[in-house]
């Protein structure tokens, strides 16, 4: 029984530190949030840390925002080195003309293709109440790009779906 107990561990012990390995982002403290990545921000929120990773050739560092009940917000700010020079916002566009992100909601990171991608609920809209999205950097400065986008009213996402960006556009 205790081989079994002790084996049971390892194996946990393992999953955590694989879990933890996967992500490769690096708490900032306040006293050392680079100040062009404190210009770059504008979202109502002042920060005890923030999350520098290394993404596209560069930096990310993630600030969180203002939020609700459904959705982690946080700005997102690209700087070519780790101590914040040259630090721009980067900006989400979507498929509806003229519209754009600032901040991303419940962000993934996909560093192998340089792609970040987000879900976004949104109860009180009008329209679509459910969104995914998904961008990849390119360029020099690396700009987001948006390369997948669909949408439905159903919040739980469900059903309804249309594709806008990304396969064909179709409604599941």
């Amino acid at each position: 029984m205790s081989r079994l107990l002790g084996f049971s561990l390892v194996i946990s012990l393992a999953f955590v530190s694989l879990a933890f390995a996967q992500d490769d982002s690096v708490a900032i403290d306040r006293k050392d949030i680079p100040a062009a990545v404190a210009k770059a921000v504008d979202c109502g929120m002042e920060q005890d840390t923030i999350q520098r990773r290394a993404f596209a050739g560069g930096f990310i560092f993630s600030w969180q925002c203002p939020g609700n009940h459904a959705n982690w917000m946080t700005a997102l700010v690209f700087a070519p080195s780790e101590d914040g020079e040259g630090a721009r916002l980067i900006r989400f566009p979507t498929p509806h003309k003229g519209r754009f992100f600032t901040e991303g909601s419940n962000v993934r990171y996909f560093p192998k293709t340089r792609e970040l991608a987000q879900i976004m609920v949104d109860p009180e809209g009008r329209g679509a109440c459910r969104s995914e999205g998904r961008w990849r950097l390119t360029g020099t400065p690396p700009q987001a790009k948006v390369i997948f986008w669909r949408e439905t009213r159903d919040c739980q996402g469900r059903r309804g779906w249309r594709i806008l960006v990304g396969g064909s556009r179709r409604t599941e």
